[in-house]
């Protein structure tokens, strides 16, 4: 561990103890309590659900880093994602620039801008860590960017010649020791097509020179209903999700109800346990589409504030479709998936959301180390809050304020009471 990331640590430790201490609820004797055993000893934790429990459980407290208090860096108007960098670094993706900064000092540069040039993006739609730097998925121009730590690039490819079978949709999710990024594909069914509930399965490929496609996984995808004037996720539907480390795939099913953990030839290595999924009452099913009409509304209205603060005109009345027969009896699930996100962090641990409800205000990570296929511990967040990325006992996470305005926030997590 470098000696600036002990230092943020001992930040950390201190802003983390400044909040408990100025919280009179009699939390620190059990705060310190927990984090002693929780150092002194490594225990091992049996591979059933049930036993899980006996984890330590740790929250956020308080801030080291708000990018809303640094002038020079509030103007980032839109955080795609957030990844920590070596020594005390971070970077802050934007649609079409990159924020990297040094979160003891604050200061920093800007890599990229809008254009078309090999360092400069026409829509970023995600970013990921890669053992050499950052991958960059630019949505618009069809390339995947490779940089550095420090920004340099490594190399840019375009991808219109690659044989993807949902070719708008396909999105790189890791790259593999050859240096071949690992694209998520599925397929393409067009409104009209197909009618019904059906799957859009998840297929991983790595893209040869000449545009083929070598298939690495495949999985169930996501669980889909086509109507004839629109598409969309069932509500309560299964999916799948993937994250990436420098040796490991790891694809979460929920269909199948398996997380597993495969080298990048496709072999399976390990296996994550999944709970089973939360049976829910008529009333929370109706949630969940009230839920997704709620989405829709905010997305719908988000464009329409965009579009005049642009000087344009942006008349949409969907009213008449949010209340429609078609909108408030979507097909839903009785059952819920147990999970429904995944990542790996700075040090290469996997991180597992339990399902949140649409009545949820916090949620739940669960922590493993992969290799061992251990659990760490558990993490409860605000459920309004993105967690971008982990290393150590510190999170960043993105935060909105009361203007729908992103901020990337660097937190210590405290471990608490059960």
């Amino acid at each position: 561990m470098s000696e600036r990331w002990n230092k943020i640590v001992s930040v950390a430790i201190l802003a983390t103890l400044a909040v408990l201490l100025l919280n009179p609820s009699g939390l620190v004797g059990r705060w310190v309590t927990a984090a002693y055993h929780a150092w002194g000893e490594q225990r091992r934790v049996e591979r059933t659900w049930d036993e899980l429990v006996s984890v330590p459980v740790r929250s956020p407290q308080g801030s080291i880093f708000d990018s809303s208090e640094h002038p020079n860096i509030s103007e980032v108007s839109a955080i795609v994602t957030g990844l920590f960098l070596p020594d005390s670094g971070i970077a802050l993706v934007d649609r079409t620039e990159i924020h990297m900064i040094d979160i003891m000092s604050a200061g920093g540069r800007v890599v990229g801008r809008k254009g078309e040039g090999p360092k400069e993006f026409g829509h970023i739609e995600l970013a990921h860590r890669t053992p050499q730097g950052i991958l960059i998925w630019d949505f618009l121009r069809r390339r995947a960017v490779l940089m550095t730590h420090d920004g340099e690039l490594v190399r840019s490819e375009g991808y219109a010649h690659a044989s993807f079978k949902d070719f708008f949709n396909a999105y790189p999710v890791g790259v593999d020791p050859h240096g071949r990024i690992v694209f998520r594909d599925g397929i393409h069914r067009g409104l009209g097509e197909y009618e019904g509930r059906t799957w859009t399965p998840a297929t991983y490929v790595a893209v040869r020179d000449n545009g083929e496609l070598e298939v690495v996984a495949a999985a169930n995808g996501d669980e889909i209903y086509y109507h004839p004037n629109r598409s969309d996720h069932v509500v309560y539907g299964h999916r799948t999700f993937q994250a990436a480390t420098e040796d490991r795939l790891i694809v979460a099913d929920t269909k199948r109800g398996k997380i597993v953990v495969l080298d990048w030839s496709g072999g399976e290595v390990a296996e994550v346990p999944m709970p089973t999924g939360l049976s829910l009452s008529a009333d929370q099913v109706q949630a969940g589409r009230d839920a997704r009409i709620a989405e829709l509304r905010r997305i719908v209205e988000g464009m329409k504030s965009r579009a005049v603060a642009s000087g344009q005109d942006l008349a949409v009345d969907l009213d008449h479709f949010y209340e429609s027969p078609e909108m408030k009896d979507w097909p839903a699930n009785e059952v819920a998936p147990a999970i429904d996100n995944v990542l790996t962090d700075y040090d290469a641990r996997l991180w597992v959301r339990d399902y949140r409800l649409p009545d949820q205000d916090s949620v739940t990570w669960r922590v493993w180390d992969i290799d061992r296929t251990e659990l760490l511990f558990t993490v409860r967040m605000a459920g309004e809050d993105t967690l971008l990325d982990a290393r150590g006992d510190v999170v960043l996470v993105r935060r909105a304020d009361e203007f729908d305005v992103p901020r990337a926030v660097v937190s210590p997590l405290a471990t608490v009471a059960h």
